[in-house]
């Protein structure tokens, strides 16, 4: 066995001993780094066709410096020209092919040349020029593609001055001639693009009259068909639907043409109807039945069901893609808006089926920042982090005329937001944030940031004292650049040699602290700042405070606590009132912060179908018009981005009660 196996062994072994040998050498000439030709212009060719643009760029221009002649020249002039426009630096492009074209160069590169100048011509809008250069591209470029791409370019350059319609049958025309997929897409897509974006209701039953059949005749209908379903033009709408069924009957959106049409033939009646999109089982249904009880009480008390003017339609999102119930909802021109979702990660999907439908999406709970700027058809009524932050801060400088803050906050998410907004709004009012300063979400002992603010313990402040009246030395006055505290005698009783009965306490350079956290992580703070003799500043949260939670833990020791919160079932406001008392009477419980938001949500659609609006594009016309609402969950106002403003309650923490301070 060993003498058969002996020469495989000895072989493996040469072949593993020349890779092992040659590998240092092969990872040497790998790490060299590559020796650039000497003619500036193959290298500068080389490093562009590597895809190295900008280093290709600097031997272009130096190979151009020696004001060369023939082709080389020519086609660095090109690269270049080609090199700039690419960057948008349409100005220098245009440079560089004016001056290739005064050389003469080869037939080919001057045909290139001139599309890339009619290219540049075209994007600093001097149109007339890029048209004459587009049309000989056409008649004689032999680059069939290039042809076909100033085709395109003179159906843009139509659009551009506006005249849609000879823009539509230039780019209809490619599309039906063109044989290259991409041409034809582009033409579509460009079609698409005009009929949606540019075309009024005129314009489109005139196009509609014009082409009666192919493309773009179904482009044309679907877009009537939005328009309609947006005016609620039941009529045209279901005419349209007819039509396009006839028409197009293999088409893509056959089922949902089919499906807007059974629709307006099940609601004979002509019912404005109202979406509500919650989830109903799963682990979310308590969160959604306190929602949809709030919707069902503010519709019960409009009387609009009563009377068979509206509908509500309510969807489980649980059960199914929220996109899909959205859709369903979107595609019924009855659906005048809806309410929901309640997370902001359903809402952030159901965005794009709200625009592309204009229909009012408007969720009563969901807080992610910039939600609303997903689509100018998604309204939001909760209280946002932003929100927080900007009254609380407000409330702190206008009501409790505080001038000087201090910001404790966790290095998280919701802390950045909440100390960010607070920073900005109170220095915006003329006030100043001291310090700033944060601490870790695991954290139980604040001691360091406590000092950090200018905390002493009792034993520290007294001996502070007693060592200032032994060298007849005085504190720091306190303020800009001074320190953060300083000791106070309160009370003493001097003698030749020593001090009776000292009392001494903290005197500090600010106001107030704002503690952006959540009640278990304040309830630790809060104690740990009176042992520090940080107890004289007023402490400033949000709503992460609202547990009975924090006063058990931290009463005792809050002199003066102010919290921020969205909803106070026990406020003595009329509204609120008069909505706690009904709400128990029909559900027998008492509402949540999630019922008194959707029931301000269905109140602002049900405002605004009684002020006359039935169909979508009136109904986001009203609720973007919505001023000083006075709701259970704050007077609101909705802001042009679909957000709401809101007077939100000021809670008050005293002698270990929470009671309402606005």
């Amino acid at each position: 066995m060993k003498l058969n196996t002996y020469p495989l062994n000895c072989w493996t072994f040469c072949v593993l001993f020349i890779l092992f040998s040659a590998s240092p050498v092969m990872a040497d000439q790998d790490a060299e780094e590559r020796i650039p030709q000497l003619n500036p212009f193959s290298e500068a060719e080389y490093l562009y066709h590597s895809g190295e643009i900008k280093k290709s760029q600097l031997y272009y221009q130096e190979y151009l410096s020696g004001k060369p002649d023939g082709d080389r020249g020519n086609i660095a002039l090109f690269r270049l020209g080609t090199i700039h426009q690419q960057n948008n630096s349409f100005v220098t492009a245009l440079r560089y092919y004016e001056t290739l074209l005064d050389r003469s160069p080869n037939l080919l590169l001057a045909y290139d040349t001139k599309l890339g100048k009619a290219q540049c011509l075209f994007e600093l809008e001097q149109y007339a020029e890029s048209r004459n250069l587009f049309i000989e591209i056409v008649s004689s470029h032999p680059d069939t593609k290039k042809k076909w791409e100033a085709r395109i370019r003179l159906g843009q350059l139509d659009e551009k001055q506006l005249d849609f319609q000879d823009a539509i049958e230039k780019l209809r025309k490619i599309y039906s001639q063109s044989e290259i997929k991409g041409v034809r897409n582009q033409a579509s897509e460009l079609i698409d693009r005009i009929v949606k974006e540019n075309l009024s209701k005129v314009m489109l039953i005139e196009l509609s009259k014009k082409y009666t059949s192919g493309f773009p005749a179904d482009l044309i209908l679907l877009r009537l068909i939005s328009i309609y379903r947006e005016e609620r033009d039941l009529k045209q709408l279901q005419n349209t639907f007819s039509r396009f069924l006839l028409l197009f009957p293999e088409h893509p959106q056959r089922l949902a043409v089919e499906s807007g049409l059974k629709q307006i033939e099940g609601n004979r009646e002509g019912k404005l109807r109202l979406g509500v999109v919650l989830p109903l089982t799963g682990k979310m249904a308590l969160t959604g039945q306190q929602v949809l009880q709030g919707v069902q009480l503010a519709v019960k008390e409009s009387g609009l069901e009563r009377e068979g003017t509206l509908e509500v339609i309510v969807k489980d999102s649980a059960a199914r893609p929220v996109e899909q119930v959205i859709e369903e909802l979107a595609t019924d021109p009855s659906v005048i808006g809806v309410i929901g979702p309640v997370l902001s990660k359903v809402v952030q999907r159901a965005a794009p089926i709200a625009d592309r439908y204009h229909l009012s999406v408007f969720t009563p709970t969901a807080s992610f920042a910039g939600l609303t700027d997903l689509s100018p058809y998604v309204f939001r009524n909760a209280m946002t982090r932003k929100l927080h932050g900007k009254f609380i801060a407000d409330y702190a400088v206008n009501v409790l005329r505080l001038r000087r803050f201090i910001i404790l906050y966790p290095l998280e998410g919701y802390g950045f937001e909440l100390k960010d907004t607070f920073v900005k709004e109170v220095e915006s009012l003329g006030a100043e944030v001291v310090s700033v300063v944060p601490y870790e979400r695991s954290q139980t002992d604040f001691k360091k940031q406590i000092l950090e603010i200018g905390g002493i313990d009792d034993d520290k402040l007294k001996k502070m004292v007693e060592d200032q009246l032994e060298t007849n030395t005085a504190s720091a006055p306190l303020g800009q650049n001074g320190p953060m505290s300083r000791p106070v005698v309160e009370m003493g009783l001097w003698s030749d040699e020593e001090v009776e009965s000292l009392k001494v306490s903290l005197e500090l350079s600010y106001d107030a602290i704002f503690l952006p956290g959540f009640y278990d992580k304040v309830g630790l703070i809060v104690p740990q700042l009176v042992f520090y003799n940080v107890d004289a500043a007023a402490l400033l949260g949000a709503d992460g405070w609202n547990s009975p939670e924090l006063v058990k833990i931290a009463g005792n020791y809050m002199r003066k606590g102010y919290f921020v919160n969205g909803f106070y079932a026990k406020s003595k406001r009329t509204e609120v009132v008069q909505f706690v008392k009904q709400y128990k009477s029909y559900f027998a419980e008492e509402p949540t912060i999630l019922s008194a938001q959707s029931y301000d949500v269905a109140n602002m659609f049900v405002q605004s179908i009684k002020s006359g609006a039935t169909n979508r594009r009136q109904i986001r016309e009203k609720l973007i018009g919505i001023r000083g609402f006075q709701g259970v969950s704050g007077r609101t106002n909705i802001l042009p981005n679909g957000e709401s403003d809101k007077n939100l309650f000021i809670m008050k923490i005293i002698k270990k009660k929470i009671t309402e301070d606005n």
